[in-house]
């Protein structure tokens, strides 16, 4: 599997932008989650959320992983690919849900400026490994619905289960600088049928 693995040079070009702690945590509380559940965050980064959920209860389980080999996570592999999450369901024995900020494109070619968007693939691979359900902190564009995404958006709708929505957040970069990004948390949940109601999220000064 490492032939997957793509050798760029730095953190940004990982589109590694780390979750706020405050998010997961706004997050986590609201989550039907269950003693013994197995959580896998597909492009983890420096394990920002992974350590929020181990905090919040050591009765579950936390696999991560990054395609950069830098970072200290797991495993190491593309999760746009099928045979890594194949890869990953075979080591851990499967995972319950999947929980992460993912990236919305690849890395830009040569004498671009951004990559071609592939968010679409960690949720549609992630959903079908998953046996019970995906969460991940989108931008709010990603419910527009154009070509690539929104036949599987409209087909899953009543699966829908969760949406909190959260006042800007600000991503710091390994580089120094940082950026605000309008992001909610989009959750879809096997099985379920009963719609959802969003929620509105923010911290107090």
């Amino acid at each position: 599997m490492t032939k997957h693995l793509k050798a760029l040079k730095s953190a940004k070009t990982f589109c590694f932008e780390p979750t706020p702690e405050w998010a997961t945590t706004e997050l986590l509380s609201r989550l039907p989650l269950e003693h013994g559940d197995v959580i896998l965050d597909p492009s983890s980064g420096d394990n920002a959320i992974a350590k929020v959920v181990r905090d919040f209860s050591n009765e579950l389980y936390v696999f991560t992983n990054d395609i950069n080999p830098t970072q200290q996570t797991d495993f190491h592999f593309d999760m746009t690919l099928r045979e890594s999450w194949k890869w990953i369901e075979r080591s851990t024995g499967g995972f319950d849900w999947v929980i992460g900020n993912p990236p919305f494109t690849s890395a830009p070619p040569p004498g671009k400026k951004i990559g071609k968007p592939i968010v679409h693939l960690f949720l549609q691979l992630g959903y079908q490994y998953a046996r019970k359900g995906v969460i991940f902190l989108l931008r709010k564009s990603f419910t527009e619905p154009v070509s690539y995404r929104r036949t599987w958006l409209q087909s899953h709708s009543h699966e829908q289960f969760l949406e909190l929505r959260l006042e800007r957040l600000n991503f710091e970069n390994e580089d120094g600088t940082s950026e605000q990004i309008a992001c909610d948390w989009y959750g879809w949940k096997h099985g379920h049928s009963e719609g959802f109601v969003p929620e509105y999220i923010w911290r107090s000064l």
